[in-house]
């Protein structure tokens, strides 16, 4: 049960999480809602509320620096624009982190000196951290190389890895099989369409973490002689009935509900006795659980 733990102040320990606890708090890419996403302040801040752990994005620079960013644009967040990629580390470096982060009609973290962290710069400052690790940008080998570089073995002890690109995850399994990654999502978005369809599925489960959406819009294509209809629908694939089957195939298996952000979300998740969860709304969340 690597995933159930929690991290002492100078060595990891396993503590097995016992039976119907509320689920795990992942704050997902430091809390957006609350906090400038991705920088120091958000992990920190995410942390002193009392979340379990962190859930970050990364890129890879021009130079070969694994950086934690999200969007495919600075212009986004910073008081930059274009790509991670088409720039330099000493150029991102001197960026404004939080520079259109906007709270009501201001913007509170202007010039408080965020800046885009190395992702070795947040792993040093959170030592003792359960942090999930979400692969960006393309192409997949370039980050996965710089990764490797980055990461060293001991640290990737208490890392685990997601990528809504397979490739990333297979180069990730291919060169560093003792590294804990999510399940491709492809695999998981089919097991759990299969469960919710037919009440079970023929995919083998192993022992990577599932993640998904606790509710997703989805497009349901039709094929006609003449043509094809095209639906768009909110789908809610997990259920008891789904965790029940996996939990009975796999008494171990760590099951993550990613976009729980309000009471009724939260309320959701516990009811469905799932092991963590992801929000961008951690400041709601832990005030919920309390």
């Amino acid at each position: 049960m690597f995933f159930k733990i929690i991290l002492s102040v100078c060595f990891y320990f396993i503590a097995i999480i016992p039976a119907y606890a509320t689920p795990l708090i992942i704050s997902h890419r430091g809390g957006s809602q609350n906090f400038p996403e991705n920088t120091l302040l958000s992990f920190s801040e995410s942390l002193k509320i009392g979340c379990e752990a962190l859930e970050l994005d990364v890129q890879v620079t021009l130079d070969g620096v694994v950086v934690v960013y999200h969007p495919d644009d600075l212009k986004k967040w910073t008081n930059g624009s274009g790509s991670i990629s088409s720039h330099n580390w000493n150029e991102l470096s001197n960026l404004d982190a939080a520079y259109n982060y906007k709270s009501e009609e201001n913007f509170p973290f202007r010039a408080q000196n965020l800046h885009i962290p190395k992702l070795e710069e947040v792993l040093h400052s959170f030592p003792n951290t359960l942090i999930i690790i979400d692969l960006k940008s393309l192409p997949p080998k370039t980050l996965v190389q710089a990764l490797i570089q980055t990461i060293s073995e001991e640290e990737s002890k208490r890392l685990i890895f997601y990528s809504t690109n397979s490739e990333h995850i297979e180069l990730l399994n291919l060169y560093k099989p003792q590294w804990k990654t999510f399940e491709k999502r492809d695999l998981t978005r089919q097991r759990l369409l299969d469960l919710h369809q037919k009440g079970q599925t023929e995919i083998p489960l192993t022992s990577s973490p599932i993640g998904f959406e606790l509710k997703r819009n989805m497009t349901v294509t039709e094929t006609f002689a003449l043509g094809e209809g095209v639906s768009s629908l909110e789908f809610h694939l997990w259920t008891p009935q789904t965790i029940s089957y996996l939990k009975k195939c796999d008494p171990d298996i760590f099951l993550v509900l990613f976009g729980i952000n309000t009471e009724s979300e939260w309320e959701e998740a516990v009811y469905l006795d799932v092991d963590a969860i992801y929000t961008d709304n951690p400041c709601k969340i832990i005030k919920i659980k309390k």
